[in-house]
């Protein structure tokens, strides 16, 4: 929905926000061009990487990385995509929050409680990690925890008043380290275990009933306050 601002394609591209959009939206392009070459080439494969995506947006990298492993995916491969999905996914939701935060042009429902509720995470790790400058932001990406993923840390990047190249220089750092740390340890488990697949899906399950509710609470009202 648009807001009280007039909606000018020029003026919204020339700001830092407007430009994030146009970014994540020429890497959605990109995306969808890799999901249908790979339909058209296999349809496990097509199935897999956007399995990933929606793995990787609702439960984390580890959970994008674990299914490609546990389909097979080449570990190169599974690390380039799930990094790939983590910078699209970081450039979406950095330009949603610029714009919520800022006011501008757009109102966006239930996708903007979840950007305020990150907003709110952000604000309670600012004064830990503003100690420990770029270094704080790289492990806070890094630790493989529920809130503290690379969209968080772009947030309180922006808090601590990081240039956009430096927010992001220290975020992905971090996350493709963990990326590649997280396809080690699949790839470590689906040599060492037997029906790998079925073990990912028993995982899946608990670690989706287990933040089912962090999950809800992202795009609820009151966010985390409970």
């Amino acid at each position: 929905m648009f807001m009280g601002n007039k909606f000018n394609l020029r003026i919204m591209y020339s700001s830092e926000a407007g430009r994030m959009l146009f970014v994540s939206i020429i890497l959605f392009i990109i995306f969808f061009a890799i999901i249908g070459y790979a339909f058209s080439y296999d349809l496990l494969l097509g199935r897999t990487l956007f399995g990933a995506f929606v793995a990787h947006s609702l439960g984390g990298r580890a959970a994008g990385i674990g299914l490609c492993i546990a389909f097979d995916i080449n570990i190169y491969v599974t690390i380039l995509y799930n990094m790939f999905l983590e910078v699209l996914i970081v450039c979406f939701s950095f330009s949603l929050f610029l714009f919520s935060f800022n006011n501008q042009y757009f109102r966006f429902g239930f996708l903007q409680k979840a950007i305020k509720n990150s907003e709110r995470n952000a604000r309670k790790y600012e004064e830990v990690i503003s100690k420990y400058g770029w270094l704080g932001i790289f492990i806070f990406v890094m630790v493989p925890l529920p809130v503290t993923g690379p969209v968080v840390g772009s947030f309180i990047a922006y808090f601590l008043c990081f240039s956009l190249k430096r927010n992001f220089i220290s975020v992905f750092s971090g996350t493709f380290i963990a990326i590649v740390l997280w396809s080690i340890f699949f790839k470590f488990l689906s040599e060492h275990i037997t029906n790998i697949q079925g073990v990912f899906a028993v995982i899946a399950i608990v670690v989706g009933v287990y933040f089912l509710k962090h999950i809800r609470n992202w795009f609820s009202k009151n966010g985390f306050d409970g």
